[in-house]
């Protein structure tokens, strides 16, 4: 499979219909995932009501030492993945890597087939920043309908009298069940448009209306009856996919089950060592010692995140090659991944794109936690802080009228573009390790390659070790 060279047939003029209606609807199952986030219970106004947040927005613009500005900012990160993930190695942790990992095929593919268009002449600079300024464009509009379609319902729910706890509680279980369908129909338009090459959008309406039927019949299947039985559809639709096209049926196992389901399963290990090492991070001592034990601790977190992208070149294998396997048993001829591979070797960051994006994954714990604590030392430096910090005065005393409310807010918000820089900083330390390697001619790809033929050396033969 060769995903951007796939994607050149959906992104030539008329297949941007294609790329267009897929790209649709991965911003709206981002959106549905970002509103199942636990962000924080109130606005700034609110936090401003209460005491202990009064002192922690103080502690946060700038009253309190770095290294303690530092801390603070990891134990609210600690908190933060606790509501949203629940324990580090818990089923609900393995859910949410589940449902981010429905994020990052189709994205990767998607920017792999952009990215491989231009590149090749395909199409132009003024087509690719009309697409890129329809995707923002379509997401503001999704952003702000979701916000109207909530606040509606809110009124409507209190005009009744309905318990806000309960009405929560529907929502998350609503968005859940939208966030299953819209993957399904990703992927489901995805399989239907590459393996057939359809690049009409009417085709492409088609694939995707399949998919949601597909997609509600497990919803209902998994509200009704529970696990067993979604499971039981899953194993149903899969034969009937097998039963058809080959490369519609490995395209939907590929971005519906096997790069979701591998790809969760790193970054659930990835998330849980993360947020174990931030204990030691957040306990960390004044001084001299705390810097080097935050330091050490980063320098593991960092090895075992690489640990598991090594673990991942290995999985990610098997799995393709028991999903071959599965195939020839339907009387389809083999998949050769092992071309893909070798591309992806001689061109990471380029046709290789979508398998070095897919690899990189477990990395995202450490870079999160790398740029939170790294803007967190940047905070006192935004316009109006100091203000801020005066302004709140006494945390245990309420004295603030509406203007210095108003004030302390914009300085929050206006805080939060720190996170934008840092990130690329972050990135940039990663790239820097990256060139280092490079520059002592460790062959990293060609050893991924070989461990990715040793782990599958029992299906295809090949193993360079041996």
């Amino acid at each position: 499979m060769n995903p951007a060279g796939s994607g050149l047939e959906l992104i030539s003029w008329h297949g941007w219909g294609v790329t267009g209606s897929i790209a649709a609807l991965l911003i709206l199952l981002t959106t549905i995932l970002l509103w199942l986030l636990p962000f924080p219970s109130g606005s700034v106004g609110a936090q401003l009501a209460n005491s202990s947040d009064r002192a922690d927005l103080q502690a946060r613009l700038g009253a309190a030492p770095l290294f303690e500005r530092y801390r603070l900012a990891i134990r609210r990160f600690q908190t933060w993945l606790h509501d949203w993930f629940g324990p580090a190695w818990s089923i609900q942790a393995f859910e949410r890597c589940v449902a981010i990992a429905f994020v990052f095929p189709v994205a990767l593919f998607l920017l792999a087939s952009l990215f491989t268009g231009y590149k090749n002449g395909q199409i132009g600079t003024s087509e690719l920043l009309l697409f890129l300024l329809g995707v923002a464009v379509t997401g503001a509009v999704i952003r702000l309908l979701f916000q109207l379609l909530y606040w509606s319902a809110q009124r409507a729910w209190r005009r009744i009298g309905g318990d806000p706890e309960l009405a929560e509680v529907i929502t998350r279980i609503v968005l859940g069940a939208f966030a299953v369908v819209f993957a399904f129909a990703i992927a489901f338009a995805v399989a239907s448009s590459v393996a057939g090459s359809f690049s009409d959008i009417g085709t492409v309406a088609f694939a995707i209306i399949g998919g949601f039927a597909f997609a509600f019949a497990f919803a209902v299947a998994f509200a009704v009856a529970g696990v067993w039985a979604f499971a039981i559809a899953l194993i149903l639709v899969t034969g009937v996919a097998l039963t058809m096209a080959k490369q519609f049926a490995f395209f939907l196992l590929l971005f519906f089950i096997i790069l979701p389901v591998l790809n969760a399963v790193m970054d659930w290990g990835s998330w849980a060592v993360m947020r174990y090492f931030l204990n030691p991070i957040g306990k960390a001592p004044d001084g001299p010692l705390g810097v080097g034990v935050v330091l050490l601790v980063l320098v593991i977190d960092t090895i075992a995140a690489l640990f598991f992208v090594v673990a991942l070149a290995a999985l990610i294998p098997v799995g393709l090659e028991l999903a071959d396997l599965l195939l020839s048993v339907f009387g389809r001829e083999t998949f050769d991944w092992r071309a893909l591979a070798a591309r992806t070797v001689r061109s990471p960051w380029d046709e290789g794109l979508f398998v070095t994006g897919m690899l990189l994954t477990p990395l995202v714990p450490s870079i999160a936690n790398m740029t939170l604590g790294f803007a967190a030392l940047f905070v006192p430096l935004t316009l109006g802080a100091k203000q801020a910090v005066q302004d709140i005065g006494d945390p245990s005393e309420v004295r603030l009228d509406d203007a210095q409310k108003r004030r302390i807010a914009t300085t929050v918000h206006r805080s939060r573009l720190w996170y934008a820089p840092c990130f690329l900083a972050v990135l940039a330390l990663f790239g820097g390790l990256s060139a280092a390697l490079y520059a002592t001619a460790t062959p990293v790809a060609g050893l991924l390659h070989a461990l990715a033929l040793c782990s599958t050396a029992w299906g295809q033969g090949e193993c360079p070790w041996l």
